[in-house]
């Protein structure tokens, strides 16, 4: 009870199923920052089955939200989402660049986090690596994906959409590809997944700049 009633006197309240050990289902939606989550175990792994669209870091401190991109060749963490229509951001979540998945004061719920790119290798790897695994985490059909929408299942229920990117002012690639954060610097990047309508794979790369808003997914600690 000690533990509910924490939760409930939170600004920002997060459902039980958050909080590692105290469930070991991966079933149950996460609620975070006024939003429901739905979850879904691949492997051995527990994944948001949604982008994250959240406007706060974790302890409630906003995340600028420079819509007219004039920030976007900064180094502070930023938020947006794509062209600036709330339609976008319903279906697709919020772009974040890598200053803002960097921070200290946290992206995802606790007992969550931004995965590691050995933890999406994991994802890729358990759906036959990374030549196959992208049409295994890609939503069917062409509601979020250009056709031809290639080798698109979805048979992981990681459920990915081709939410675009933001560069400085501009947006680009809705419903082409989707790219995803990790939490882990190369170079003067960091890796990501890129899914592609055109594509099976789940492409990894450090070649993207910092500053580039992508999508981001929260994995259970």
């Amino acid at each position: 009870m000690a533990v509910l009633s924490l939760l409930s006197s939170s600004a920002f309240s997060q459902s039980a199923c958050e909080i590692p050990g105290l469930f070991d289902s991966c079933t149950s939606p996460v609620s975070f920052q006024d939003y429901s989550y739905d979850i879904i175990e691949i492997g051995d792994q527990c994944w948001f089955q949604e982008n994250l669209r959240s406007e706060y870091y974790l302890n409630g401190e906003l995340i600028p939200g420079d819509n007219d991109g004039s920030d976007w060749g900064s180094t502070m963490g930023l938020q947006s989402y794509y062209d600036n229509d709330l339609v976008n951001l319903n279906a697709f979540g919020r772009l974040y660049n890598w200053y803002a998945v960097d921070d200290e004061r946290g992206l995802c719920p606790s007992g969550w986090h931004v995965p590691s790119d050995a933890e999406f290798t994991i994802l890729t790897d358990a759906l036959g690596g990374e030549a196959v695994a992208g049409g295994h985490m890609k939503e069917e059909g062409t509601e979020h994906w250009s056709g031809p929408n290639t080798g698109a299942d979805n048979s992981s229920g990681f459920k990915g959409l081709g939410a675009g990117n933001r560069y400085e002012g501009t947006f680009n690639s809705i419903n082409n590809y989707g790219y995803f954060w990790s939490s882990s610097p190369t170079g003067a990047s960091a890796w990501t997944r890129r899914l592609s309508f055109q594509a099976a794979d789940a492409e990894r790369s450090g070649f993207y700049f910092l500053r580039i808003g992508y999508s981001v997914r929260c994995l259970r600690d």
